[in-house]
């Protein structure tokens, strides 16, 4: 029981041990005093603020150049559920043997993760963030020692203020506001209006010039044509084509209807002759022939041909 009771001593004593137990105790002295090679302070500001804002975390690490290369000190962090806004920034100064490296981070949590609630009040949130560990590298990469530094907690506060709550829960209605940061008015080298309306014409430009070689294509391609008069002839040939297609396609009702025409336009002059002809075959019981028909067409245009000399 004895035994019992002094191992479970023991090793409490070892997990309370400081960090730099871990450390290595050179006998021969140190700057930093205790015969260890370096020590590291962590600071976290600010460590109350409202939601959304940034957070600036730093961790110092003060090294004896004697026992410590400085280029071989990593750190390693976890700010869940914060998130880095940008890479960490590196400053390194030495004095003597005492030689300073600050790692600082630019952190920002804006998930629900961080909105303030309950416990252990609906104004305000803690987080207790884990602890950097900082270890001395070897050249074969290996860790060969190494520290722990721990941030102080963080509390969020909530951006709504009490009487605002207090308006919500009266009214569960939700006044948003929002304002912008004012900014210098941009200047331009060139007016954008003068550039927009420059470009316009100058597109207007383009299309034209591609309307002209298009029209200049097209001709190349298919040359303009003179169109083709067509005469209708005269009123005496109308009526005489109309006769000849009534009496090839055998529409005897046409063929009559022609033949009066034919003879309406032969004139006074033929009235004795061709006229009297055009009317006896208009109402002929019989159906003229062929060689009748082309002979009447052949004598009434050979008619028109004299009158139109006279």
């Amino acid at each position: 029981m004895r035994r019992a009771l002094v191992a479970s001593a023991a090793v409490c004593l070892v997990l309370a041990a400081p960090a730099s137990a871990t450390l290595p105790v050179f006998n021969q002295g140190s700057s930093l005093g205790e015969g260890i090679p370096l020590k590291a302070y962590a600071t976290i500001t600010p460590t109350v603020h409202l939601f959304g804002d940034e957070l600036t975390a730093k961790i110092a690490v003060v090294a004896d150049t004697k026992w410590v290369d400085p280029l071989r000190i990593r750190v390693t962090t976890n700010f869940a559920p914060y998130r880095q806004t940008r890479q960490p920034s590196v400053l390194r100064l030495q004095v003597g043997r005492f030689s300073q490296v600050t790692w600082t981070w630019t952190l920002r949590c804006i998930t629900s993760s961080c909105v303030p609630r309950v416990p252990p009040s609906d104004k305000f949130h803690v987080f207790h963030f884990q602890a950097a560990r900082i270890e001395y590298i070897t050249l074969n990469g290996k860790p060969a020692y190494g520290i722990n530094a721990s941030f102080p907690s963080v509390e969020v506060l909530s951006q709504v203020s009490p009487g605002v709550q207090g308006f919500l829960r009266k009214t569960n209605h939700v006044n948003w506001q929002m304002s912008f940061t004012p900014i210098a008015a941009p200047a331009y080298r060139v007016s954008p209006s003068l550039v927009f309306w420059l470009a316009l014409a100058l597109g207007g430009c383009f299309a034209l010039a591609a309307a002209w070689f298009l029209r200049r294509w097209y001709l190349v391609i298919r040359p303009r044509q003179d169109p083709v008069r067509i005469d209708p002839g005269s009123p005496l040939e109308r009526a005489l084509a109309v006769l000849r297609y009534a009496h090839e396609h055998g529409d005897e009702t046409l063929q009559r209807k022609a033949f009066e025409r034919v003879a309406g336009e032969l004139g006074v002059e033929r009235a004795d002759e061709l006229t009297l002809v055009a009317r006896e075959l208009a109402w002929s019981p019989r159906t003229p022939e062929d060689e009748e028909v082309e002979e009447f067409a052949e004598q009434a245009l050979g008619a028109n041909e004299d009158e139109d000399e006279t």
